[in-house]
């Protein structure tokens, strides 16, 4: 019996792939080579008979029938993980686990380091925290109580609530500073100039009175947090958003070039899905979340 259900370790690798849209970041998050994570997707597509994934850009897209099968790869899964992710015997015992999806950057530059003081706060409940890529769509995930993101909160089918506005300025390591100093508005363009994919110095320049061009001499990223490391090593000047830097400028890993600012791409939000029954452990956590934007503020 059941000879030609795919193992499940097969069905987790798509899900994650499908999920992050990426074979790398499948690979880091289930702690297996890249290489791995092809030979299965490759076989699982021989399994079903059509391709599930194709390129676009950085990104792996899923195909029409690919989705279909995802969604309903994901929903087994998440049944499976409902009948055996408790503890022997503590079936219809509540939980004290809230699942939390956060954007990595936000985790990595914001929220990390603020854990500390909510555990101090709430030691009842436990936080399990699923990273996703930045700006990566909202996903139809049952498991996933609340989401932590940064969009344009165009989102269905969930509550959300405004966070917080975001803007945007240059950023640059002390070191990078020493190494070039006398910085202004009207040389900045001959520096080395670091990038983000979706996010263009274009409205900073605006905002400081420079041409529009950019410069020739930019080093461009996909992932926001290579773009925070490559500044934090004194590898040029960044355009950062205001969150992701708040920290690093506070403890001076990180200096503020300028005082202009643009208004980011997008805002940051919280959602999550009414009539959840990890209801009163998600007011606990939205009510301390906003007093950490609010205190930022």
């Amino acid at each position: 019996m059941y000879r030609k259900l795919p193992p499940i370790s097969m069905l987790r690798t798509f899900e994650a792939a499908a999920r992050l849209q990426g074979f790398s970041a499948a690979a880091k998050e289930l702690c297996i080579t890249h290489s791995a994570v092809s030979q299965q997707i490759r076989a699982f597509e021989v399994r079903v008979g059509f391709s599930l994934f194709y390129r676009s850009g950085h990104v792996m897209l899923l195909t029409e029938p690919g989705k279909r099968l995802a969604d309903e790869v994901r929903k087994t899964l998440n049944g499976l993980e409902a009948l055996f992710g408790s503890d022997p015997g503590a079936a219809g015992a509540p939980s004290n686990v809230l699942t939390l999806e956060v954007m990595a950057p936000i985790a990595q530059n914001w929220l990390i380091p603020r854990l500390a003081h909510f555990r101090e706060q709430h030691p009842g409940i436990v936080l399990n925290i699923e990273a996703t890529p930045d700006l990566m769509p909202l996903q139809d995930d049952e498991g996933v109580d609340m989401s932590l993101r940064y969009g344009d909160g165009e989102w269905r089918g969930v509550e959300k609530i405004k966070l917080s506005d975001e803007v945007v300025f240059p950023v640059c390591s002390p070191q990078f500073l020493v190494d070039h100093p006398g910085i202004t508005l009207q040389n900045l363009k001959s520096l080395p100039l670091l990038r983000h994919s979706l996010i263009s110095w274009r409205h900073w320049f605006e905002r400081a009175g420079l041409p529009l061009e950019g410069p020739d001499n930019a080093l461009a990223f996909n992932e926001v947090n290579h773009t925070m490391a490559a500044a934090l090593l004194g590898q040029g000047v960044a355009l950062a958003r205001s969150l992701l830097v708040r920290d690093h400028l506070r403890e001076g890993r990180l200096l503020r070039l300028f005082d202009i600012d643009a208004p980011g791409t997008f805002s940051y939000y919280l959602t999550w899905r009414a009539n959840s029954p990890n209801g009163a452990m998600m007011a606990t956590f939205r009510d301390w979340i906003i007093a950490q934007f609010a205190r930022d503020r």
